[in-house]
């Protein structure tokens, strides 16, 4: 019960509609998976609905945080000629003719040309303050604003501490010696009890956790009673909470989601935050959104030379300019100028001779340099696709205790894959070596954590890490010696199976895929017809890509996001296996109308994007003609690979100097190297259609997904790869502007400060918020410069415009996001050769 000490006069909340405010509270955060799959993912996929620029507004006025391009960068991106004077007027053109009323423009431009000076900053007046609170009590506030203080500094750095500290001990997986007391019981039970014997807090603070209910939605009642919160804004205040601590509730949502829990554990959290807050902050605070007053009385101090009824309207106009606004206008004229560049990039000249091989890579932006590189060298066709290949399943590998989706977030794996040990007794050796390595290692982190033997360790580990250490500081050295160690080992033939069932067949390297050939056959039909791949070379090549790193929390982040963040070379492998088999083919044949020659073979391989290596994963027998097609393509993939390094290299901090493929793999297995490779920074737009002929200033920035109209009378594959692809695309392209734009908060923080937290995220020292996007050293090559662009994603349609324009008709999703300014359109039309931009095909989608 609540004592009688908190009745509140004005208390229209119950636990129900309560609820119901903290579920709608959700759309300013998403899901964050662990570290072991870390994935790149959209900050805000519940906001599309609103403009870019509106929901930009939204989130900053509620946490505080700016999420745009800091001015520095602007005017920075302008000196190096990426803002075009022109595309800026043009952009301020727009904008006083959408955003600012006819009434206020004139007074709005003589006013605008010192507002976009770095420092707009002026004195503020008694005049300038007086107009400030009358324009204040014309603003719809929120809740009781002077009768709820804004919490101190201190007791705001308290309240996320504790806060951080009981969502760390519930979310651990298996790091920490001591499982959270009473977990079981959930998040507010299991904090609350542990709370109540926290030195942490003073009596007098636990005697107010005592007063709070123990039912979570009724704390969040009584949080917008205490806050007064109108119905229309009580969302807000939950809104408020979230901005806090982005990082650990999307983790929180992560793990509602695989648990079914319906958003309990969301309001869990906030009612957790509440009770702190409560205890921490009492009656003189509240985490709420209160009017910028600081930038209300800047604004109008702007505008103290205007007089009338006037003035009020536009204190509120130049003040939302200054803090959003002028940052939007810029950011549109960059994305306008370098658009101008990439529409004056082409395909590249059409495939018309016969191609030795056909290659299928992922759409990845680091594979577009090895791409380009191959073709150049030889008869060959390579073809970008999503890295999963169309196989929704989930994927075992011999050596992992789980099974994990290797398709991307937004598909439903239907089928488990296991890849199993064709020769029993040689895995029966291997795993008595991989089994005493890993009881080792489990054994010195259990003597770690133990009270006793832990005072013993360094004493008898010291020489053993002494050891380590050095071995491991010298890269090469250790590279070569784990690959020694690794060649040792029984090499085990393996094949993969449908999980729960052991087909067999003549040959056991495919008995696994009796029972889903038909998922097989339909999903590279899909596939094939999708990148216009219906005619078939001797060899095809089914490339997956991963990465090697050392030392990397973040590692799933360069691997494939297709897969779910983990290696490609499962689904490379279960696709050429695959198509490798008659029944596939007679499948493809009879029902798709797809016919693979007899002597087409298809091979499974991996493209090592830290080495820009290939390595071969499934190399069936072929005859001596193909084969020796083989060994070219071979040998020219290992120079195209070595090229694309070159190219890569040139733009890695450190590598001056060092153009070859050693300084790349040193790279690769060095533990101390916080930058192994770029990723998939500076990824600026999405192409649909033949791999694009792209400026030099553009490469290695474009997802190249392969397309054919003319396989497509129906559009239905160009919507399947907007609602895929260009999905996941879109996801990492916001992943990495979020990361750059406000490093602090939607960021990873600096990796030689990161702390590995609960096994699912990463922490700066062990008070932060989890962090939730890319490190740093990601996007950056040092403190002052900032190595990615920040710029939302274009996507380039190699298409018939009226095949666009059904598509905008249609698909209303990807509709929202081009209307809404969320990504940029701009279509090629494949007959007249015109570009259409994106106003002009809704225009003709209407039409």
């Amino acid at each position: 019960m609540i004592s009688s000490t908190l009745a509140m006069p004005y208390a229209p909340w119950t636990p129900t509609s309560a609820a119901a405010a903290a579920e709608m509270a959700l759309d300013v955060t998403a899901v964050q998976w662990p570290l072991s799959v870390w994935i790149a993912r959209h900050p805000w996929p519940a906001l599309e609905h609103l403009s870019f620029l509106e929901a930009m507004r939204r989130l900053q006025a509620l946490g505080g945080v700016r999420l745009y391009p800091s001015w520095r960068l602007l005017q920075d991106a302008k000196s190096r000629g990426e803002i075009d004077p022109n595309a800026l007027q043009d952009r301020m053109d727009q904008y006083l003719d959408h955003y600012v009323p006819a009434t206020l423009r004139a007074a709005f431009a003589r006013i605008q040309p010192r507002l976009t000076l770095e420092q707009a900053e002026l004195p503020i007046s008694a005049e300038a303050a007086a107009l400030a609170a009358r324009t204040a009590a014309r603003v719809d506030l929120p809740h009781d604003a002077l009768r709820f203080p804004l919490p101190s500094d201190e007791a705001r750095t308290r309240v996320d501490a504790l806060t951080s500290r009981y969502l760390r001990l519930y979310l651990d997986r298996g790091q920490s010696a001591w499982a959270m007391p009473g977990r079981d019981e959930g998040l507010f039970a299991a904090a609350r009890a542990l709370l109540m014997r926290d030195p942490a807090l003073s009596k007098a603070e636990r005697r107010r956790v005592e007063e709070l209910p123990r039912d979570p939605d009724e704390v969040l009642a009584f949080g917008l009673d205490r806050f007064r919160a109108a119905p229309r804004f009580a969302a807000d205040y939950f809104r408020v909470h979230h901005l806090r601590m982005p990082g650990f509730v999307g983790a929180l949502r992560y793990r509602d989601r695989e648990e079914g829990g319906q958003g309990r554990l969301m309001r869990e959290y906030l009612a957790l935050r509440i009770l702190i807050e409560w205890a921490v902050a009492g009656p003189d605070g509240v985490f709420a959104p209160h009017p910028d007053w600081t930038g209300l009385a800047q604004a109008a101090a702007h505008v103290a030379d205007v007089e009338g009824e006037l003035a009020d309207d536009l204190v509120l106009a130049v003040h939302r300019y200054m803090t959003a606004d002028r940052y939007a206008v810029w950011l549109e004229a960059w994305e306008q100028t370098l658009d101008a560049q990439l529409v004056r990039s082409g395909a590249a000249p059409s495939r018309t001779q016969e191609a030795d091989a056909q290659l299928l890579f992922c759409i990845d932006v680091r594979s577009e340099r090895l791409r380009r590189h191959l073709e150049a060298l030889g008869p060959y066709a390579t073809y970008g696709c999503a890295g999963f290949f169309n196989l929704p399943v989930r994927t075992q590998p011999l050596d992992s205790a789980y099974a994990h989706p290797s398709c991307p977030a937004i598909v439903t794996p239907v089928a488990d894959m296991r890849e199993r040990a064709m020769e029993p007794s040689a895995y029966d050796r291997r795993l008595r070596v991989t089994g005493a390595l890993r009881a080792v290692g489990l054994s010195f982190k259990k003597l770690k954590q133990a009270s006793v033997a832990s005072l013993a360790l360094p004493e008898l580990s010291g020489g053993y890490l002494a050891l380590h250490a050095l071995v491991q500081s010298v890269p090469r050295a250790s590279a070569r010696l784990r690959g020694l160690l690794r060649d040792s080992l029984p090499l085990v033939q393996t094949r993969w199976e449908l999980a729960g069932e052991a087909h067999r067949s003549a040959d056991p390297r495919n008995s696994a895929l009796g029972g889903t050939a038909q998922l097989f056959a339909s999903a590279a039909a899909d596939l094939f017809r999708s990148i216009g791949l219906t005619e078939f070379a001797r060899m095809v090549v089914v490339c997956g890509h991963e990465a090697r790193v050392e030392n990397q929390p973040h590692r799933a982040a360069f691997e494939c996001g297709a897969c779910g963040g983990q290696s490609g070379r499962h689904n490379a492998r279960l696709l050429a296996m695959a198509l490798n088999r008659a029944d596939v083919r007679r499948l493809l044949r009879d029902q798709h109308g797809l016919h693979i020659p007899d002597e087409t073979v298809f091979l499974a391989a991996v493209h090592i994007t830290t080495t820009d290596e290939i390595e071969w994963v499934e190399v069936p027998k072929m005859p001596a003609q193909t084969e020796r097609l083989w060994q070219q393509l071979d040998t020219n993939l290992r120079r195209a690979g070595a090229c694309a390094a070159a190219e890569r290299l040139e733009q890695l901090p450190g590598a001056e100097g060092r153009p070859d493929q050693r300084e790349v793999v040193r790279r690769a297995c060095d533990w101390s190297e916080i930058r192994p490779e770029w990723g998939l920074a500076r990824n600026r737009a999405f192409w649909v259609g033949r791999l694009p002929d792209l400026d030099e200033r553009l490469r290695g920035q474009v997802f190249a997904h392969d397309y054919d109209w003319r396989c497509d009378p129906d559009g239905a594959y160009l919507r399947a790869i907007v609602s895929g692809p260009v999905t996941v695309a879109q996801w990492i392209n916001l992943q990495y502007y979020a990361s750059a734009v406000a490093p602090h908060v939607h960021g990873g923080g600096n990796k030689v400060l990161q702390t590995v937290t609960a096994g699912v995220g990463v922490m700066n020292g062990n008070a932060s918020d989890l962090l939730p996007g890319l490190p740093w050293q990601s996007i950056a090559a040092d403190d002052g410069h900032l190595y990615h662009r920040p710029l939302r994603l274009t996507v380039v349609m190699e298409v018939p415009v009226a095949h666009a324009a059904l598509l905008l008709r249609d698909h209303a999703d990807f509709r929202q996001k081009v209307q809404n300014g969320w990504l940029r359109l701009w279509v090629r039309d494949t007959q007249s050769k015109k570009w259409w931009s994106a106003a002009e095909v809704l225009r003709n989608a209407q039409g």
